[in-house]
């Protein structure tokens, strides 16, 4: 390969390739206007304006709009999907529903850290009234139609709905297949003790090389968190928040640690490990599907492959970190009704638009929450056998609460520098942890105050 072919993907670029490729795959033979250029169509034709991250309309959100306007066509109502910026969209609507002069229907996407934050915000309502008067003829069974049945409570708050989901994100551990046959190895071990082995075999078979074996995200939800989860059957305690005092956390802290000391992972890589993963600087990481995806679309598939993270005992069940994305209405939404039914339209269970986007997840971002989306892209097909594995292992994993938002923005600001001076060995695990604690807490109480 090349040495331009080996340079760095943004994520936007990685979309526009796969995810294009999938579009033109998905609207062959039709010609189907994009979202914000469908045509003006009868006087009376209303516009609904909706948002979503750049990344997602890419990645099928856009075609899938432009699928739906076209179903549509002589409702009197026309989709005009506008991308927002994520992080900086939420003020601006607020402001809106503050003042009652909300521009925006619907939301393609809230991340999972972020929705019980959404509605006490005040930016998401309730979905029950819009979801019994939808014409879409399948959403009386839209409860039935998910793969498992905590995706359906994962979209509930205080008994009401509230998300339609748009992605599920299943963790797993991706992996360079050439690089651990260096090692002696074709897969990754079993248990952790045993993987431990491997990454000292693979510091020494890969050391001419300068690939650090092990890459940790700095996201708690992504390798830390999934390797958590392995540790112990619940990761959250009673009030939905991440058991970062247990001893199953210190033990899985301790584990870092010991890998920080032999060099098998560092912290430099803590930083951007997808850019020592896309040089070939990284043997193994712990992610979202993505990882996988973004190191295929680099080094192929025969070098690329996924599992399930190891277990600390052979004999537990599978277990890793499973997250759900939605996306909602807004409070004081000009088309409520026609928000939701945009939602169902492209995040359903079946229909042109929802295959076009389900489609689309799979070539960068997400997996599908519906059985029937499953098995048409994963469960028949042999293209993903990693992904086969993660959805077996959904039954035996927690999926994240919707309230654990309540602790997860102020864990992940406060934790980072606590841990770090625990893995340089400034401090201890159980002093750290504390301290975490303690300034979770005082975070939580100036909140409320």
């Amino acid at each position: 390969m090349s040495e331009l072919n080996r340079a760095r993907l943004t994520r936007r670029d990685f979309l526009r390739t796969t995810a294009g490729a999938a579009g033109a795959l998905a609207l062959a033979g039709c010609t189907v206007p994009t979202a914000t250029l469908a045509p003006a169509g009868a006087p009376t034709t209303t516009d609904v304006y909706v948002i979503t991250f750049a990344a997602f309309a890419d990645m099928g959100q856009r075609d899938a709009t432009a699928l739906y306007n076209d179903e549509i066509r002589d409702s009197g109502y026309r989709y005009v999907l506008e991308e927002v910026v994520e992080g900086a969209w939420e003020p601006k609507a607020v402001s809106m529903v503050r003042d009652g002069d909300m521009r925006w229907s619907a939301c393609g996407i809230a991340n999972a850290g972020l929705q019980w934050n959404y509605i006490q915000m005040g930016l998401v309502q309730p979905l029950d009234e819009l979801l019994a008067t939808s014409t879409h003829p399948w959403v009386n069974t839209l409860q039935d139609r998910y793969y498992y049945s905590n995706i359906y409570d994962a979209t509930q708050y205080e008994g009401k709905t509230y998300f339609i989901p748009m992605k599920l994100n299943i963790h797993l551990m991706g992996y360079r297949e050439d690089y651990l046959k260096k090692a002696g190895y074709d897969g990754i071990p079993e248990t952790w003790a045993e993987f431990e082995v491997m990454l000292g075999k693979l510091k020494e078979a890969l050391a001419d090389d300068d690939v650090v074996p092990f890459a940790a995200r700095k996201e708690v939800f992504r390798t830390l968190g999934t390797a958590f989860t392995t540790f112990v059957e619940n990761p959250y305690d009673e009030n939905n928040m991440l058991k970062i005092d247990s001893p199953e956390w210190l033990e899985c802290i301790a584990m870092f640690k010991r890998w920080f000391d032999a060099g098998y992972t560092n912290l430099q890589v803590l930083q951007d490990p997808v850019a020592d993963w896309q040089k070939g600087k990284v043997a193994i990481g712990i992610d979202s599907h993505s990882w996988i995806r973004i190191g295929r679309a680099i080094w192929g598939s025969q070098n690329i492959k996924g599992t399930i993270p190891p277990k600390v005992d052979a004999s537990n069940p599978d277990r890793t970190w499973i997250h759900l994305d939605s996306g909602f209405v807004f409070t004081g939404a000009p088309h409520p009704q026609q928000g939701l039914d945009w939602l169902l339209a492209v995040l359903g269970p079946e229909g042109a638009p929802a295959n076009r986007y389900w489609s689309g997840t799979l070539t960068f971002s997400g997996m599908p929450v519906h059985t029937e989306q499953y098995e048409r892209l994963i469960g028949n097909t042999t293209t993903h056998p990693e992904l086969q594995k993660a959805y077996a292992a959904i039954p035996t994993s927690v999926l994240q609460p919707m309230e654990a938002g309540r602790y997860y923005p102020i864990i992940q600001s406060k934790i980072w520098p606590w841990l770090e001076r625990y893995w340089a060995g400034d401090v201890s695990a159980e002093v750290a942890m504390q301290n975490v604690l303690d300034e979770v807490n005082a975070e939580i109480d100036k909140l409320i105050s």
